[in-house]
């Protein structure tokens, strides 16, 4: 069972490159951490405050963000891309402007880019690679059929989410903007040497087939776990491009179906024109081979399909509202599965689920009802204690202790609406006070205290989980406990003084003096053991609280 924690740091804990653009989106965005870097820009993790949802966030990178022309093509080109609406391509959310920060918020993937999953596994399996790459071509046929050219097709931009295996293109649009300014043309090229064609590096006209020789390199890459071209130097890549003939597929692993193999060394044809004439064509290319490749795609009857567009639309509209069950898969009979000579074909079910509205991972949960993918949930998240030091908790200089104590932990599942009275029950019970309560909706928000002794918690269940956080302020614990500290080392200093005075006989500056030191010996140390000795009853009530909470929490979502 694997721990998922991703909590929302203090603003003042993240780097100087970040900090600027957290705060310039704090009012509707907050910046959890960095999960990607680029030529062309950076990527954030961040939770939508009004939605409720984790989403991704890309803005350019600080050498660029300061070209006026180059922010706004930025905003062009990615409304442009997100007028687009396919289960193969990152959904947009919408793009904007904040503080002279220009970015664009998308759908948050849970999963991996093929580039990263190339590096973990090595070479893939012709079936997944396949699958995979006519994921990627049925997403370029879509933007190609709207004029738009991704440009930058590598393994980096192609994402597999987990729970389905799906792959999904990223960064449409975004190439573009390589061309539009100097200073990004050096890093672009060093970053998509290894993918860009021919035409692109002769400076030619560039089409849509461009797009299919860069996708043709990353199935050459994922077969052979090598590039068709490689160098120390990126000039002698470009060259290569334009003058080389890549070796063929099969001369480099044998044991690649021929019908796969060709696929890949059509798309790396020199010429365009020999290369397939639209990713369409490519699409077909990759559902022909598929029974070679041992896989024949699934279809089912009229009657199933509506079944399970209604059953996703359902789970998204329940989402929040009731808790779900555990999924049982249904039986299938393979035989007749294997007879059906006509239906619905499972992605023309997501591109139909798409146009409609339909978020693909309550599609994905209906698919697995009806037998037709296989459960592969995401990770289980079990209640864990917050790490010993997490950023708000910094010790104080005074007093050797944190003056905020904060607590974070994630349960799998998200908190039905109405049980959010239960959670307000626990709280006045653990704290004695009736508290405030500063939100009701889908998110709680609560508070007891004032300025020194403040305990805020906060719940927010988003994207199948829940987020208990609780902040406890300390300080004014802390400062009692040191006035107390303070006065009692004064009057043992004061006390050892006397005793050394009258023992030695020492003049009085000496006893001063002696005083002094004692004293401020005694309170330093004895101080803050004393005040850490407090602080230690503080933590076990935060800890303790968190997991009330938590525990409550879990049983609401447990059905």
């Amino acid at each position: 069972m694997t721990t998922v924690e991703i909590p929302t740091p203090d603003p003042r804990a993240l780097d100087d490159a970040t900090r600027p653009f957290a705060e310039a989106i704090a009012g509707r965005y907050a910046i959890k951490r960095m999960i990607g870097r680029g030529g062309m820009g950076i990527v954030y993790l961040a939770r939508d405050k009004r939605l409720d949802r984790l989403v991704a966030i890309k803005t350019l990178p600080p050498h660029l963000a300061t070209d006026a022309a180059l922010q706004e093509r930025f905003l062009r080109e990615t409304r442009t891309a997100g007028a687009m609406t396919h289960p193969n391509i990152v959904p947009i959310h919408g793009a904007d402007e904040s503080d002279g920060h220009v970015y664009f918020v998308m759908t948050y993937i849970d999963g991996e880019s093929l580039a990263a999953r190339i590096r973990a596994r090595g070479r893939l399996d012709a079936t997944s690679t396949a699958r995979h790459l006519r994921d990627v071509a049925a997403a370029l046929a879509h933007a190609h059929q709207r004029g738009i050219i991704h440009r930058d097709i590598k393994a980096e931009n192609i994402l597999v989410e987990r729970s389905s295996d799906r792959a999904l293109v990223t960064d449409f649009g975004i190439a573009r903007l390589a061309e539009a300014s100097p200073l990004t043309v050096t890093g672009q090229v060093l970053g998509t040497v290894h993918y860009v064609s021919p035409e692109q590096v002769a400076g030619h006209a560039v089409d849509a087939r461009a797009d299919l020789y860069s996708l043709g390199v990353v199935g050459y890459l994922a077969l052979t776990g090598q590039f068709p071209f490689d160098a120390d130097v990126a000039s002698a890549v470009l060259v290569q491009h334009v003058t080389r003939a890549p070796a063929p597929v099969s001369s480099v692993r044998r044991d690649v179906p021929v019908a796969l193999a060709s696929i890949i060394d059509r798309c790396l044809a020199k010429d365009p024109a020999h290369r397939y004439a639209s990713a369409d064509d490519l699409v077909a290319a990759f559902d022909a081979a598929m029974p070679a490749l041992g896989e024949r795609p699934l279809l089912v009857s009229d009657t199933e399909a509506h079944q399970v567009w209604q059953r996703a639309a359902e789970l998204q509209a329940y989402t929040g509202i009731e808790p779900r069950p555990e999924i049982t898969p249904r039986e299938r009979d393979a035989e007749q599965d294997k007879a059906r000579k006509s239906g619905y074909a499972l992605d023309h079910l997501r591109e139909a689920a798409a146009e409609a509205g339909i978020d693909d991972k309550y599609l994905q949960r209906a698919f697995v009802e009806h037998g037709l993918a296989r459960n592969t949930p995401t990770p289980k998240v079990r209640v864990a204690p917050a790490p010993a030091s997490p950023p708000l908790d910094r010790p104080a200089w005074w007093s050797g202790v944190p003056p905020t104590l904060s607590r974070e932990v994630v349960v799998e599942g998200e908190l039905p609406t109405r049980d959010l009275d239960r959670l307000i029950n626990v709280l006045r019970d653990a704290t004695g006070t009736m508290g405030h309560t500063m939100a009701h909706t889908r998110e709680l928000a609560w508070w007891s205290g004032r300025f020194g002794t403040r305990v805020d918690v906060s719940v927010v269940p988003e994207s199948d989980r829940t987020t208990v956080r609780v902040v406890q302020d300390a300080r004014r614990s802390a400062w009692l406990r040191g006035g107390v500290a303070a006065a009692s080392a004064v009057f043992a200093g004061g006390m050892s003084g006397v005793i050394a005075l009258e023992g030695f006989r020492a003049p009085d500056e000496v006893g001063v003096l002696a005083v002094f030191a004692v004293g401020l010996t005694w309170l330093i140390k004895g101080g803050r053991w004393f005040i850490r000795r407090g602080n230690s009853r503080k933590v076990l009530e935060t800890d303790q609280l968190v997991a009330r909470l938590a525990a409550k929490v879990k049983d609401s979502i447990t059905p």
